[in-house]
Order: C-alpha cells, then structure tokens, then sequence
C-alpha cells in the first residue's frame, strides 16, 4: 500500500507539471478539461497496473528495464540502506535457564500502523459527513428558493446576497436583483455554459476524491486546476458572444466581490485572478497548441513504462540487450550503476552501456535475424554512450537512423534521418552555456518544412514558421517566453 500511495502520489505530480508547464496556458480549454480528469483517472490507477518485461525487450531503442528502474529507485534506495540491528551469533549456545531481572511492562495497545489507520479513518468519516451535508445544503437551497425556467436549466432564486453560482441543471441567483433586471445576460451565459457542459461532474469527482485522498497535496492543486479551467470555457464562450473584454471584466469584478460560493457548485467569482484575465485577451494558436500536442504522448508512455511495469531481474548488472528465440546480437551489454561509481564515471541518458568484461564498450552492437542472418539494426557506442542507432529493411536497404550529440549529463542534439539517408528532424536542446534550442523538420525534397526556437521548459523564443514543399511560409508566429505575441501569416 506505502508503495502504491508513492508512486500514485508521484505520478499525479509528474501529470500535473506537465499540465502547469505545458497546457494550462494554452487556450485549448476542453482538451485541458480531459486532459485533467484523465490524469486523476491514470494517475490512481496506473500504479495498480502491473505487466512484467524482460530485461533485453526495447522500445524505440531505449531499453524498457531502465525506465522501470527509474520509477523504483526511491524504493530500492531506502530498502537496500536498511542493515540488520543484530546479527546471530553462529557459535552461540543456548542457556540452560533465563531468569529475568524484572517484571515486564505492557506494551502500547496499538501499533503505529493501527494509529495511522485510525487517524485515516476519523478524518475520511469527518470529511465525508462534511461533503455529504455540502450537497444537503444544495437541495435545502433548491427547495427554499423559486424556480423558474432558463432554457436547459432551473433558476434558483434566493433571498439575501447571492453570487452567481450553478449546480447540474440549477443555477443560484439573488431574487431581487433578477426581478428588477439586474441580472446582465453575461451572467445567465457564464452559468449555462457551465450547466450545458456539466461541469458539476468534474467538481463532484474531485471533491470525492479529495475525501478518500485527503492526505494528497496534489489533490488540492488538481481542483484548483480544474475549476478554473471551467472558468476559462465559461469565460471564452461568453466572450465569443460578442461581449466586450474589458465590460465583461468590471462586471466580474462587480460581480464577485464579497460573496461566498458553495464548494461543489460552479461560480462565476471563482479565482478572478491576473492569470483568468490575462487568459481572455490571450490569442488561440492551433499550430502552437497542435505542437505541444507532439511531445504528450511519448512522455505518457514513458510514465505509464515507470510506472506499470515489473522486471524479473533485480538484480545488477542488468543485462540491457542480448538475443532472443528471433533475434541474436554479436554483443551483450549491461548497465551497471555500481561499476560506474567504481570508475567515477558520470551517468548520462539512460546510463553507460559495459560490455561482459565491466569496461564501457566502444564498438558497434548488431542484432541479425536468426534464420537467415539478415542484419536489422545496428548502434555505435564510445564508452559506453549511445551515439547511433540504425534500422533496415528486410532487403537490407536503410529503413531509419538516429544520430545523438552530448554534453555533459545532457542530450544536446537528435538528428533523424528517413530511407534515403535524408535528415528529416533535427533537435538542439538549450543549455547552460547555449540559452537557445531549435527544432527544425524538412520535406522529403529536402525544403525545410519547420522550425521553431525555444528556451528551457519547451518555452518557445522568437519565430515559428511552417513552410509548403517550395519554400513558401503557410503560417508564422512570433513568441517571447512562450507566449504567442504576433501572429505574422
């Protein structure tokens, strides 16, 4: 259970990053909204998910064995530091008699586990009483106030001071003020769009969630990530209803001022914050957004590797590649974190790569079919570190090749390279002596097709242009930090 609240815990934190850096500043707000309630989904279920591998399996040339280590390293590094308080003493002989010194005193009742379990359960219960009467509170609302009709929802007229607020189909509002008008249609269109997007789903499921998790950070950041991202798709629809930017910011401004909301009901006050204004005035980029797109699923998979998987080796030097019932290689190679640390070598990428000898091999390992000896891949290493990998087809012919570039700890450059030996992808990661990466594609004619800057956290600088198979620009933008700044075609 401690493993699987860890690596649940740790995922959940790695997903959201990865919305914080990636996608929460992008306005693709009902991607984001999914995107969000997959990664509770993945992240509590996929610690759960278990399929063992063999160590020599690989996938895109990156041994699967080390991903899993990745993920249980924490775990293995606080197992194997623990040493045994007393050790027998084999020559030892038994007492013919113990006679002890004193009475011995009662032990505490319970364990620690048993105190923590208890704990758990006193605030679970509290918090789910708490939650249940949240939603009592709603219905005893719903029966006190008058109902009336909206379209697909009930309005929900209340006396006192009310901020606009929805939940499922009914919408909570001050009768006075609706009675005399001055309820602005903004308003009513904020809190349908909520309504017709049933946005009280993803708030219940996160509130459930926060009871059975309490004890989970990332909870709490994930339902604050949730809600305004609600408020982004309300925002966004009542603004492409003609609604002024500016106007409608004063009447949030006038509107949230001093009032509570429930904490299950979708408000229209919620987080009115410098970054829900700044989202308004910010301009919608699909080349921008469909880029970002690209680097989701390989760093999902990676996770879902770390995290999913079991080895039946555990023990080092493991072996990272070797032959199979249809391939065989002309070479075994291992990664040895021990070995490294005997030579003082640093770890880079994936890990040094040691022949059966222990030395950092330099060479080039080759995988060949076992029937009729057809060679299918090959990798170029220098002590130890991976700098090609190369596929063929069937016919021998070049199918694909990669090419890698160092510095320090750090990929600095990938390179791809199609069948005809053309280089179609090229990447150059910034550093810390080069602030500036690129990312660079070409069509098969060889025309540049794409190209992009960006500083750390994939933060794109500067221009990204997208060019037809003659050279001409089909779109181009100009960034800074990341933000779209000018869309120039």
């Amino acid at each position: 259970m401690i493993i699987y609240l860890f690596k649940s815990t740790l995922l959940l934190g790695l997903l959201y990053v990865l919305y914080r850096l990636m996608l929460e500043n992008e306005k693709m707000h009902r991607f984001n909204r999914f995107f969000l309630l997959l990664a509770l989904i993945f992240g509590l279920t996929a610690p759960l998910i278990s399929f063992e591998i063999h160590p020599d399996q690989t996938i895109a040339g990156i041994e699967i064995q080390q991903m899993e280590r990745v993920g249980n390293a924490p775990a293995e590094a606080v197992s194997n530091s623990v040493e045994p308080l007393i050790t027998p003493d084999k020559n030892a002989k038994p007492r013919a008699e113990i006679t002890p010194l004193a009475a011995e005193e009662p032990g505490w009742p319970f364990s620690a586990l048993e105190i923590l379990l208890g704990l758990y359960v006193l605030v679970t219960y509290f918090l789910l009483i708490r939650f249940a009467g949240g939603l009592l509170e709603i219905w005893n609302k719903i029966k006190a106030g008058n109902l009336e009709k909206a379209g697909p929802a009930n309005l929900v007229l209340l006396d006192g001071s009310v901020t606009p607020q929805s939940f499922f189909k009914y919408i909570f509002l001050e009768k006075e003020s609706f009675k005399n008008g001055k309820i602005e249609p903004e308003i009513l269109d904020h809190e349908l769009t909520h309504v017709r997007q049933l946005h009280s789903l993803d708030v219940l499921f996160i509130e459930f969630l926060k009871v059975i998790f309490w004890f989970n950070p990332f909870m709490y950041l994930y339902k604050h990530a949730i809600q305004l991202n609600h408020e982004f798709i309300a925002d966004e629809s009542v603004i492409s209803n003609s609604s002024s930017i500016s106007d409608y910011q004063d009447l949030l401004i006038r509107v949230s001022s001093g009032n509570k909301q429930m904490s299950t009901t979708s408000g229209i006050s919620y987080s009115l914050t410098k970054k829900r204004m700044k989202m308004m005035a910010k301009k919608f980029s699909a080349f921008r957004s469909g880029s970002k797109g690209i680097f989701l699923l390989p760093l999902i998979l990676s996770f879902s590797l770390m995290f999913c998987t079991q080895s039946k080796e555990k023990s080092y030097p493991h072996k990272v590649s070797g032959s199979t019932d249809k391939l065989y290689t002309n070479v075994n190679l291992y990664v040895n974190p021990q070995r490294s640390d005997e030579l003082n070598i640093e770890q880079r990428g994936m890990g040094i790569r040691y022949d059966s000898a222990g030395n950092p091999f330099t060479g080039t390992q080759q995988f060949r079919d076992v029937n009729n000896d057809q060679l299918l891949s090959e990798s170029e290493y220098v002590d130890g570190i991976l700098k090609s990998t190369t596929a063929y087809h069937d016919d021998g012919s070049l199918k694909l090749k990669y090419e890698y570039g160092y510095v320090g700890q750090k990929f600095k450059t990938t390179k791809h390279y199609n069948e005809d030996g053309l280089m179609i992808e090229e990447w150059v990661n910034p550093t810390s002596t080069d602030s500036l990466g690129y990312i660079k594609q070409w069509h098969p004619n060889g025309q540049l097709k794409y190209e992009a800057y960006y500083i750390e956290n994939l933060q794109y600088q500067g221009l990204m242009t997208l060019y037809d198979k003659q050279g001409n620009i089909i779109e181009q933008e100009r960034y800074e930090n990341g933000e779209l700044i000018e869309k120039i075609k």
